[in-house]
């Protein structure tokens, strides 16, 4: 959990890119924006897409006990941890990497998290593909969350 302020607080860590599986960035938050609740601070993730969709249900429980929390989702429509992993054994084994691609996409079609989160209960925009369209975006989520709800704002980045 990053601290940049005494009321703003960011969780941006993780382990190892090779360790990342189970996880869950959006599990860890949530407690912490639970623990923070109690203290008035604002809890944002930046969150990985292909890691929450091993298990969305946490937004339900986001929203079903009503814990606040501005969740930003890092669209980058991929498992890109798992193409690094794959281009670094091709690497280690002197072998192509020309397939690392296959199973690491999650295009075609293309996932809405917004959707995603609306259907869990929560507030959910985008996606958003132009930066333009942020401020205003995170300024509606944060709006939400200083509601108490937990709101989710789906942002499309570039693979890597």
């Amino acid at each position: 959990m990053f601290c940049s302020s005494d009321r703003v607080h960011v969780s941006a860590s993780a382990p190892p890119a090779d360790r990342l599986l189970g996880f869950q960035f959006c599990s860890a938050s949530l407690g912490a924006a639970l623990a923070n609740r109690k203290h008035g601070r604002l809890s944002i993730n930046i969150q990985t897409d292909g890691d929450l969709n091993f298990a969305p249900g946490v937004l339900w429980t986001a929203a079903h006990h009503r814990i606040s929390m501005l969740i930003v989702m890092h669209n980058n429509r991929g498992y890109h941890a798992e193409v690094m992993f794959v281009e670094r054994q091709c690497s280690l084994h002197n072998r192509g990497a020309e397939n690392a691609h296959i199973g690491t996409k999650l295009t075609d079609p293309d996932i809405s998290y917004a959707k995603m989160a609306q259907a869990y209960g929560l507030y959910g925009e985008g996606p958003i593909t132009d930066p333009k369209d942020l401020a205003a975006a995170y300024k509606r989520g944060l709006e939400r969350v200083r509601k108490g709800e937990p709101a989710l704002i789906d942002v499309v980045t570039q693979p890597r």
